[in-house]
Parts: structure tokens; C-alpha cells; sequence
């Protein structure tokens, strides 16, 4: 029976990668005027000791899962752009409780008007919350786990309204000037609220400038980078930058499996003083979509 289940699953993977390899799994149904790069993967990793001497470990387990869409329609006049990167993932170790590793919902669009050949207006929005709560960990004086909560699902949450000028030389560079107002949404974990009055804010508005630049390419078929960077200035003075540049390497081993390498740095003064900082490495299925 296991032999027979074994054969199956061999038999799929190989139609599949066969499927993939002439693109992605939707691709034949993506309209002319269209463009899309969308992917799906999830990765896990395990690792289990029981009564292992040979030498020292801890029982772990996590596990990732991402959904990164970027979908264009081309007209005469205005190409729209949607973006969508999702991402929910875990890690469990021996010993502690189970702990988010990444937890991100990111949805962008954007309207880029064809007034010049390289330099276009444009108006957008964007929204951006997590999935689930989130906490810190501290414990207590005899050594047993204290779990608060101090983040949750709109909570807090970020819509952005954006209209600026656009410089799109190539396929792979553009960068973004413009005018954005930024709502900061919070409702019970402070998020919001201003510190020097005595109200509790639910609702931040902020005015201000931003930047959005972006640089992707493709080394070969297998191989591909692709940067952001964004920074919002407050109308309030130069102290009052947030900003986020975000990179990530893709290498694929075949149509279903992939390795990416990714880091990050992020700002926000409103979270911290200082700059916070991320890096993965994960290996694991990948489903192209287009």
C-alpha cells in the first residue's frame, strides 16, 4: 500500500512539474492586456529528538506560508496595477510556546496615467494588517512564561491614499514621488494614540510624502532578485520617517521547489527607536500561478 501511494505521488509531482514548466497553472487564461507574476509556495521544516545522544538538539518545527501577486492591465491611456503579498507562518520549539514567525497582509493598487513616455501621474491606495494576535513573551520569577497581546488582526491597520509622478525608464526600475495620507487604525493597542493628551486616539491621520522605489531581474530562468523600498515622511518634521526596504533572492530548483533568500529593514518610531531588522532563508513548495 505504501509502495502503491509512493508511485502516486511520484506520478503527480512529474505531470505537474511538466504543467509548470511551460509557465504557470492559470497562464492560458490571463487576457492579452494583462501581465501577472503571481506565486504561492509554503515551506516546513522538523526536526524531532527523542533520546538522542550523539549529540545535543532541541525538537523544532515551523512552518510558512506566502502569497505574492502583482497583476497589471495595459490600456492606451492608464495601466492598473494590484498587488497582494500575504504571508502566515509559525515555529514551534521544545519547551516554548508556539510563536509567530511572519504574519503580513499587504494589498496595493495604483492607476499610472500615460501623459509622457517615462514620467506618468499617478493615484493609488493601500492597505496593510496581519492575520493574527500577536505578543510578547516575559516571565515570571519562578521562570514560567508571561504571554501578553499587543497586536491583532486591524489592530493595528494602515490605509494609505497616494497621488504623485512616476518614473518608469524599463521593465525592471521605477520610482515614486508623491503626496500620501496615511490612517493609522487601532482601536485597543495604542497604535493610535498620541501620548501627550489625555484621550485615548483610535485614529491617526497623516499627511505627508512618500517614496516608493522598486528594481526586479531576472539573472536567468532559475534565478531572480527583487527590491523595495519605501519611505513616508510626516508633514510634521524630518524626524518623523518611516520607511521599509525589502529584498528578496529566488532561486528555483525545479517548477515546484524553490529556495529564497530574504532581508529586511524596517522604521517605524511608532513601534521603536530603532531600526528592526529580518532575514530568512527557506526552502520549500512553490505553485506559479502566471
Amino acid at each position: 500500500m505504501k509502495k502503491s501511494l509512493f508511485a502516486i505521488g511520484c506520478a503527480a509531482l512529474i505531470s505537474a512539474s511538466a504543467a509548470f514548466a511551460e509557465g504557470g497553472m492559470f497562464e492560458g487564461y490571463l487576457p492579452e492586456n494583462w501581465t501577472a507574476d503571481v506565486v504561492a509556495a509554503f515551506k516546513f521544516t522538523r526536526m524531532d529528538f527523542h533520546n538522542w545522544k550523539q549529540e545535543s538538539g532541541t525538537s523544532s518545527s515551523t512552518w510558512l506560508f506566502t502569497y505574492d501577486a502583482d497583476i497589471k492591465g495595459h490600456w492606451s491611456v492608464v495601466d492598473w496595477r494590484n498587488k497582494v503579498n500575504l504571508a502566515l507562518g509559525y515555529t514551534w520549539t521544545d519547551g516554548f510556546s508556539k510563536r509567530k514567525s511572519s504574519d503580513k497582509i499587504f494589498i496595493e493598487t495604483m492607476l499610472d496615467f500615460h501623459a509622457f513616455e517615462l514620467f506618468k501621474p499617478y493615484i493609488g491606495a493601500r492597505f496593510e494588517t496581519q492575520f493574527a494576535k500577536g505578543y510578547a513573551y516575559s516571565e515570571d520569577a519562578d521562570g514560567n512564561e508571561i504571554k501578553d497581546d499587543i497586536s491583532c488582526f486591524m489592530d493595528p491597520a494602515y490605509v494609505t491614499q497616494m497621488a504623485g509622478i512616476g518614473y518608469f525608464p524599463n521593465d525592471n526600475f521605477s520610482t515614486r514621488l508623491g503626496f500620501a495620507n496615511r490612517m493609522t487604525i487601532s482601536h485597543g493597542y495604542g497604535f493610535a494614540d498620541d501620548p501627550d493628551t489625555d484621550k485615548f486616539e483610535k485614529f491617526k491621520d497623516e499627511p505627508g510624502l512618500e517614496s516608493i522605489t522598486e528594481f526586479k531581474y531576472a539573472f536567468s530562468d532559475l534565478v531572480s532578485f527583487k527590491s523595495r523600498l519605501w519611505a513616508f515622511i510626516n508633514f510634521k518634521g524630518v524626524d518623523e520617517i518611516d520607511g521599509k526596504w525589502e529584498n528578496l533572492l529566488a532561486i528555483t530548483f525545479s517548477p515546484l521547489f524553490e529556495l529564497q533568500v530574504g532581508y529586511d529593514i524596517a522604521y517605524d518610531k511608532d513601534l521603536d527607536e530603532d531600526s528592526q531588522h529580518k532575514t530568512t532563508v527557506l526552502v520549500g513548495m512553490t505553485w506559479r500561478w502566471f
